[in-house]
């Protein structure tokens, strides 16, 4: 892909993330998923658990780097939307690392990312907000040099590692988003973080826009529209699906003797 060509979809990226009307991220993990998706939806984003698992790695930076950047640049090659790539906490812990990795991302063909601060030297926690937002910034350099106008994403996990009381969390999550807004971040995701009335606040908290990610008892897209999110991420949960239904085809094609319905032409 051409410098031209990507920055006009990191264009294009930003521009989607709008209020009253978020971008609905139907999280793929491979070409193929990226392909069906890109039929109907006007950006593709990758869940790193559901690429992981693709895979055959466990989730949290233990897909080689080289296998994730080879992933973005076949799906940017598949489809003709912009391609955002959950690149987890940079794969690694230092600025130095997270560019380095996000110079390769970015040299695949993607035009956004999702950076987390949830995550540090393998384990699940909290990372120092400062070494986070100086990742922020030394991913930011690196696109520029690129010339590539890079969606930063940043992740912040209060809630979804359970921080303290939802009002500490809170508290947490949006000291964290002005820190890591200050540092050039693009949007604030906050996983985790269900309650209605708290993602209002959240959303009133910060200049960035929000990013919600679907779980059990996230409120309804009109009600987050309504709120002011612009944009919310099924994560794992297509993958999820798709395993289950695999699952319950092959049990029905074993029990039945028959092949079903998979044998009806391509749509």
């Amino acid at each position: 892909m051409d410098t031209k060509t990507q920055q006009q979809y990191a264009e294009t990226f930003h521009a989607l993330h709008r209020k009253g009307d978020p971008l609905i991220l139907f999280n793929a993990w491979d070409a193929a998923t990226a392909k069906a998706i890109a039929k109907t939806s006007p950006a593709i984003a990758t869940s790193s658990g559901a690429v992981a698992s693709a895979l055959g790695y466990a989730d949290g930076e233990n897909v080689p780097l080289d296998m994730v950047t080879g992933l973005v640049s076949r799906m940017t090659a598949a489809v003709s939307v912009p391609v955002s790539i959950d690149l987890e906490a940079g794969y690694g812990d230092t600025p130095e690392a997270a560019a380095r990795s996000a110079t390769e991302i970015l040299k695949a063909g993607a035009v956004g990312i999702n950076i987390e601060d949830g995550l540090s030297g393998g384990k699940r926690q909290l990372v120092n907000p400062e070494l986070h937002a100086a990742k922020i910034k030394a991913v930011r350099h690196a696109a520029k040099d690129l010339g590539v106008q890079l969606f930063i994403n940043a992740r912040t996990d209060p809630f979804l590692l359970k921080f303290g009381s939802p009002d500490e969390c809170m508290n947490e999550a949006a000291g964290r988003a002005k820190v890591y807004a200050e540092a050039g971040a693009d949007g604030i995701f906050v996983p985790g973080l269900t309650d209605l009335a708290l993602i209002e606040r959240f959303v009133q908290l910060t200049p960035l826009p929000v990013n919600i990610m679907v779980t059990q008892g996230v409120p309804a897209l009109p009600d987050l529209a309504r709120v002011g999110v612009r944009r919310v991420s099924l994560g794992p949960w297509p993958m999820m699906a798709a395993m289950r239904m695999i699952g319950q085809a092959a049990a029905a094609v074993v029990a039945t003797r028959q092949y079903g319905t998979f044998l009806q032409p391509e749509a």
